[in-house]
């Protein structure tokens, strides 16, 4: 008999969590992710949708925030960059632990992480500094939770990256089974389109061009 073993009587890498064979898990949790984007996009697009409509209708004059104060749009687009960042790091992460190079992993996750957190310390600081309040007019409202939203996606992200890190130490995360950790950047690219989405509504959809606005209800004593 031949020494040589076949590809096929090769071992099956396998789950160090289920057991399982690791092509199973990883195309369950595929579908997982899948629809945790569509779910989150769906929510996404109700926020977008609102706020184009407000926009657009400006009913009873009431777009604007007062005296015109509209946000500065470059922390929209720092956060947007912050987020790019973390997600590359993320996948250079990725393609470390799929040839192997562990050190590379934990740099690239550890690196994600960091760039989430500094990143929603800036969204919170961008909340709190708005020249207006959440009551003062649509615009201020919806760009409020915009940028709620995308405050919620980005602690998402720094729980996500660092538990890549804890479960790498516990041996949840190996060469043979690293989808959790690709999941985990496909997850991350899809929040870097959604805060780009915010991003690109709130700095450019400002001024309502509907200068004739109509009047919807009436309030008397």
């Amino acid at each position: 008999m031949s020494d040589l073993t076949t590809k096929s009587e090769l071992p099956v890498p396998r789950s160090a969590t289920t057991g399982e064979p690791v092509i199973t898990t990883a195309r369950r949790n595929r579908l997982g992710i899948w629809l945790c984007i569509v779910s989150d996009a769906a929510g996404t697009v109700a926020l977008l949708v609102a706020y184009a409509y407000l926009w657009s209708l400006n009913v009873n004059n009431a777009w604007a925030p007062p005296k015109d104060t509209w946000a500065d749009p470059l922390p929209f687009w720092l956060i947007w960059a912050g987020a790019v960042v973390a997600a590359l790091a993320m996948w250079w992460a990725v393609a470390g632990i799929r040839t192997g190079r562990t050190g590379q992993f934990i740099t690239g996750s550890v690196l994600a992480s960091v760039v989430a957190l500094v990143t929603f310390i800036g969204q919170i600081v961008q909340l709190s500094t708005f020249p207006f309040d959440i009551t003062d007019g649509a615009y201020a409202s919806t760009t409020f939770w915009l940028c709620i939203a995308t405050a919620l996606h980005l602690s998402v992200v720094g729980f996500l990256t660092s538990a890549m890190v804890g479960r790498f130490r516990a041996g949840r995360v190996t060469r043979e089974d690293h989808s959790h950790a690709r999941l985990v950047a496909m997850w991350m690219t899809w929040v870097c389109v959604a805060v780009f989405l915010g991003a690109f509504f709130a700095t450019t959809m400002n001024t309502s061009p509907n200068t004739n606005s109509p009047t919807f209800g009436t309030f008397q004593e």
